[in-house]
């Protein structure tokens, strides 16, 4: 039996495994938490290339532009880019979160801010491993584009079809910016561990409702509790992530990063190119903020053979 595109099954699992299935859940484009006395990064994490062959028939394929919903609105996903993969984003909020301080008192929101990255795979995370490189750059509204540039890393392995594990730091080393800008401020690093599993929930040729996929892992740096961030404590939190597919072009996301609950949607508004933007509300529960803010994200991903 042949695929709608005309594949036969083992050639399009073969053809697709390094398909970008959720491009940039992007509001990990967007902004992080913030330390006492300073932004936490805003990096932008660009990890939505998932290489899932059993989503190929919910995405029509291309020769460049690689996109899908993405899946994450904060919080890092263990599906990598492989070889051949790159990808460009920007990101954006409104306000930056205020900073709670001893008492349990929470200062007011700051201005806005965003930031833009560039990022690209190497390996194959089916195989072996695959590596994400990403270059970020941070405060750019604040402080103009590279001004203060963050590099980031990330090892995935496949698991079979729908699965993967990851390892990774973001911001592990920044180059330019004020002197003040390392621990506590923009560009502290932050380790983490995480698995991600996608369920398919109807058949492919189904129009709604396609995939859950969910996130879960460890980290300190930004992953940790409000508490320990408040006390300047070091730390490890846990972080997590659900998102669902609803159609091809939209998806729903609800993201705990360690701190705040974000709730947003991804969506691609052009099915003939996947240009990926993702708008969320960070922290509606008002953990560590007096109101919540909104983020929004914007983002593409390319295959280069």
């Amino acid at each position: 039996m042949r695929n709608p595109d005309g594949d036969s099954g083992p050639r399009m699992i073969r053809s697709r495994t390094r398909l970008v299935c959720a491009t940039l859940a992007a509001a990990a484009i967007l902004g992080k938490a913030a330390t006492v006395g300073a932004q936490e990064a805003d990096t932008t994490r660009l990890k939505f290339m998932l290489s899932v062959p059993d989503l190929r028939s919910i995405i029509a394929p291309s020769n460049f532009f690689r996109g899908a919903p993405g899946a994450s609105s904060g919080s890092p996903l263990a599906f990598g880019p492989d070889w051949g993969d790159a990808f460009v984003g920007a990101g954006y909020q409104n306000s930056t979160r205020g900073i709670k301080q001893p008492s349990g008192t929470i200062t007011p929101n700051s201005r806005s801010d965003g930031t833009v990255s560039a990022g690209f795979g190497l390996g194959d995370g089916r195989r072996a491993v695959s590596v994400q490189v990403v270059a970020t750059s941070l405060s750019t509204v604040r402080a103009g584009l590279f001004q203060l540039t963050a590099y980031s890393f990330q090892l995935s392995r496949m698991l079979g079809n729908t699965s993967a594990v990851a390892i990774g730091v973001e911001d592990a080393f920044t180059i330019g910016g004020d002197p003040g800008s390392g621990p506590g401020g923009d560009g502290t690093d932050s380790w983490y561990a995480v698995a991600s599993k996608v369920f398919l929930l109807r058949p492919a040729s189904s129009d709604v409702f396609k995939a859950l996929t969910v996130s879960g892992g460890i980290g300190n740096g930004r992953f940790r509790s409000l508490s320990d961030v408040t006390a300047n404590r070091q730390g490890v939190n846990a972080f997590g992530s659900a998102s669902l597919l609803v159609t091809g072009q939209l998806s729903v996301i609800a993201d705990y990063a360690g701190q705040d609950l974000n709730l947003g949607l991804s969506l691609i508004p052009f099915a003939n190119f996947p240009v990926v933007f993702t708008p969320a509300m960070a922290d509606v529960t008002r953990t560590a903020s007096r109101t919540p803010r909104f983020e929004l994200g914007v983002g593409i991903g390319m295959h280069f053979d």
